[in-house]
């Protein structure tokens, strides 16, 4: 089973320099060199998830990263992270798992749908309601599916389409045994899961430090 958990950088912010040495030494020095920006908050509140999720091994183990980037804990449980706006979120799983969090906010989704998505997908679109925001469903289904894989951008968003069914469930355009769920996490936020695991929890585990 996959489960979620989240830090909320307005939490987090008032006591982050007190939080900072819960890190390991590498993203201890990626926080500081961030100085104090949103970003500097959004990779603490990631940090001190896998601090929490793995107690504490995170401080003393180098993550490994597979061919492509993708980061993991040697002889621990598959983990994922993303985050956008004010939230971190974690996702663990028995096996191999990919999240991803995006903020609903003014941009050219048209023009991005244009060169990132799949026909399939610009004709989903075309069919809603409220394309504009239905573009961030789209995208963080990709996007979980990509990190899924460990592939970033070597593939082409465009080559694949994720095509959602209803509110909280996807489906991929061709073979695949991936599971795609979209959670209603936090409002004007949309986040996707997508896992060899078929049971995804519908709530988020918000954590405080």
């Amino acid at each position: 089973m996959v489960r979620l958990y989240a830090a909320d950088i307005r939490q987090i912010a008032p006591k982050a320099q007190q939080l900072i040495p819960l890190l390991n030494e590498e993203r201890q020095s990626r926080v500081r060199a961030l100085g104090d920006t949103r970003s500097a908050l959004l990779s603490l509140a990631a940090g001190l998830l896998l601090y929490d999720a793995f107690g504490g091994t995170e401080r003393h183990v180098r993550f490994e990263r597979g061919n492509r980037g993708k980061p993991h804990l040697p002889g621990n449980t598959p983990f994922n992270i993303t985050h956008a706006g004010d939230y971190a979120v974690l996702a663990l799983s028995s096996r191999t798992v990919g999240v991803d969090l995006e903020m609903v906010r003014p941009i050219d989704w048209q023009k991005i749908a244009t060169r990132f998505f799949h026909p399939e997908e610009r004709a989903y679109l075309a069919g809603t309601s409220n394309p504009g925001a239905e573009f961030f469903r789209i995208w963080t289904l990709k996007e979980s599916y990509l990190k899924a894989e460990g592939v970033g951008f070597s593939v082409s968003p465009a080559s694949f389409a994720v095509l959602p069914q209803d509110e909280h469930t996807a489906l991929f355009s061709g073979e695949s045994a991936y599971h795609f769920s979209c959670i209603n996490a936090f409002p004007n936020y949309f986040l996707s899961v997508c896992s060899l695991e078929p049971e995804v929890p519908d709530q988020v585990v918000l954590r405080e430090f």
